[in-house]
């Protein structure tokens, strides 16, 4: 599947979460932590691995994304993500596997998230320490094509706006970015 995602930093966490709540269908708060590992070059794609945690229900999920920036005809930025993805029982051979092959963990991520549905949209909005909080409206597609990425980006920039945020909000720069700018500003 593809993500096509736009991703908005938010000042006032309980105004945006009424705000959703007047129109989206709220479906779960869910905790995830991911460690992204990368090869012993360490360049190229990175490997996630991720313990979600829902009533404490864990589930460990294998993604790889390639990830793409793309500017709709708009000016507004959106992620467009090719995502592979599938369920582990349980990680430890795959995480000793990637440590003797050489792999490092790159980055780590905690998030906290609240999920709303509303139109084939998801709707999160996440506590990403030590970021603050943002707003991740994202759609799945089959396909990634100019015509279905514009017509995405469209409707997701409807739903930023009728969360209560503005364009201005947008963060163009994926998390891994923010997080590595963070902790060389430490």
């Amino acid at each position: 599947m593809n993500e096509i995602e736009l991703k908005a930093r938010v000042a006032d966490k309980a105004k945006v979460e009424e705000k959703l709540n007047s129109f989206a269908k709220f479906e779960r708060s869910v905790t995830r932590d991911d460690r992204y590992y990368i090869g012993p070059s360490g360049k190229g794609k990175k490997i996630r691995i991720r313990k979600e945690t829902e009533n404490e229900t864990v589930t460990w999920l294998l993604t790889y994304k390639k990830k793409e920036n793309r500017r709709g005809p708009d000016g507004t930025t959106s992620e467009v993500n090719e995502e592979l993805e599938t369920a582990m029982e349980d990680p430890t051979p795959l995480v000793q596997y990637l440590e003797d092959s050489g792999y490092t963990v790159a980055l780590r991520k905690h998030k906290d998230v609240l999920d709303w549905v509303h139109d084939g949209a998801t709707l999160e909005l996440c506590n990403i320490p030590p970021l603050g909080w943002f707003l991740e409206i994202e759609i799945l597609s089959e396909k990634n094509d100019e015509e279905t990425v514009q017509a995405a980006q469209k409707k997701l920039k409807e739903l930023l706006l009728k969360s209560g945020l503005s364009e201005k909000d947008i963060e163009e720069k994926y998390y891994s970015e923010l997080l590595k700018e963070c902790n060389e500003n430490k």
